[in-house]
């Protein structure tokens, strides 16, 4: 990402970063490495503008190390409100974006605070590229989908101490649930793409386009050459006058007749997708399928559509991380597999999903919910694959909740495949 040309502003938002960092780690005394956020922005370009803002009198023992980096600190008085920071930031970018005498041309907005949202797409449309960073769980969605480019500082850290894949030490490490998303993600690209190749840096763009939180060292990789090097199930990777290639591969089963199981993996989600069921695996999927059942048991005057913002708007408040979707690609899944009935005395010009719903017949309790949309989903996989018996219970665990943890988990998935034969 390092460009000589690029001239950087780096504006800290010190209050919501610290507070979200030890709320994170469930540690009062965990601090932010404030230099590994200065060296991902010097990756980015010049650095000429490095401001923190808080009420340094109530940080006086953290103002020697900031200094020490060559940060600015902007005082703004407590008294004057918990915004108080955030409108000071605010201000101060603006002005650089008008007067701009130092040619900027990237922010680095540290940060995770949705207050933050409107600036961002001023900063945009004034043609400046926004890269935000803040911690997981406690970002606000929209901040994220904002910027150009969003980074978890948490993810970060982390990942410096994560073993590369491949070597003999991540064997041990079970693959996680968000590289199935960058890789659907990924596909998502390289299939629009009319040639056969498409040029690394440009694939990596457009899926940061989709999703501008998309990172490689998300998941562990240090580049995303390495990214690519790892998913040669998916693509195939070539190198050529300084270039990186990569084109979208099909790879055939194994000559025992198996696949690897990242590979199943996306030919599950390829087969429902083409049932109109579109997943991303996550481990929260059966936490909102319970509070579907749980809000629609509630209130019996809400419709589909209203169902589904409030189940967003309790997710929104308690679990940031569980995104928007998540939850709307769930919605569907239950749509899809029965789970509602519809008002039927409705007026004909009525959408059918802005009718009351009501919970289908025998779904009395929300495991049953569960149950049921797991059960039509499976058999949706079991259709085209040849039979139930042909579906990889592991795999499917992996799919319906984000993971495979433990052997409970298993006996579940065998359960339900037992149930349908």
């Amino acid at each position: 990402m390092n460009n000589d040309n690029h001239q950087v502003a780096v504006f800290i938002d010190y209050d919501n970063i610290e507070i979200s960092y030890e709320s994170h780690k469930h540690d009062k005394t965990a601090e932010v490495e404030w230099s590994r956020i200065l060296e991902e922005a010097a990756q980015i370009g010049r650095v000429v503008y490095r401001r923190a803002y808080a009420d340094w009198s109530i940080y006086p023992d953290r103002q020697r190390e900031l200094l020490g980096l060559g940060i600015d600190l902007i005082h703004v008085s407590s008294r004057r409100g918990k915004n108080a920071a955030d409108i000071r930031i605010v201000i101060d970018a603006l002005e650089l974006l008008h007067s701009n005498t130092a040619n900027l041309t990237h922010v680095l907005l540290v940060s995770g605070d949705g207050d933050f949202t409107e600036l961002v797409h001023r900063l945009r449309r004034s043609g400046l590229t926004v890269i935000g960073m803040g911690i997981s769980g406690t970002t606000a969605e929209y901040l994220v989908n904002a910027c150009d480019e969003f980074m978890f500082y948490d993810r970060l850290v982390n990942s410096e101490s994560t073993p590369a894949k491949g070597d003999p030490a991540s064997e041990t490490v079970s693959v996680s649930f968000e590289l199935s998303e960058a890789r659907q993600l990924m596909r998502r690209v390289l299939q629009t793409r009319e040639s056969d190749w498409m040029l690394a840096a440009e694939l990596k763009n457009a899926m940061l386009r989709l999703d501008p939180a998309f990172n490689e060292r998300n998941y562990g990789y240090s580049s995303f050459k390495d990214f690519l090097n790892a998913q040669k199930d998916m693509v195939q990777v070539k190198s050529q006058e300084n270039q990186i290639s990569v084109m979208l591969i099909f790879k055939p089963a194994e000559k025992n007749g198996s696949q690897a199981p990242e590979a199943l993996l996306d030919k599950y989600l390829e087969l429902l997708a083409k049932d109109k069921i579109r997943m991303t695996p996550n481990e929260y999927r059966p936490r909102i399928i319970f509070k579907f059942f749980e809000l629609c048991r509630a209130h019996p005057e809400y419709s589909l559509t209203q169902l589904k913002e409030q189940v967003h708007a309790y997710f929104e408040e308690t679990a940031p991380l569980v995104k928007w979707q998540y939850i709307h690609e769930t919605a569907h899944q239950l749509f899809h597999t029965y789970c509602f009935d519809f008002d039927k005395s409705a007026q004909d010009d009525v959408r059918l999903w802005d009718r009351r719903v009501s919970l289908a017949e025998g779904i009395k309790r929300r495991d049953d919910m569960l149950d049921k949309c797991d059960r039509s989903l499976l058999q949706k996989l079991a259709k085209p694959l040849g039979g139930i018996d042909k579906v990889d219970q592991g795999v499917a665990a992996r799919l319906l909740y984000g993971s495979v943890k433990g052997q409970k988990m298993l006996e579940h998935i065998k359960q339900l495949v037992e149930s349908l034969k």
